[in-house]
């Protein structure tokens, strides 16, 4: 079995499928500035660390 590797970044879809957000929660996100991604090409990408931060940030608020 090959070992399981952390991936570093996610296209728009998969950042929806492994966070649980659906399309225009994500794209709002984005929008609002409060998503960082990146563009490689004509696909836009977000990055693990990114998407852990954005979770980590509606974590707080929801704590506050």
């Amino acid at each position: 079995m090959k070992p399981q590797t952390e991936r570093l970044s996610y296209t728009t879809e998969e950042a929806c499928a492994v966070t649980g957000l659906n399309r225009n929660a994500l794209y709002r996100a984005m929008a609002a500035g409060q998503l960082s991604t990146f563009k490689v090409g004509k696909r836009r990408m977000v990055s693990a660390r990114a998407l852990r931060e954005y979770i980590e940030d509606r974590e707080k608020e929801a704590a506050a």
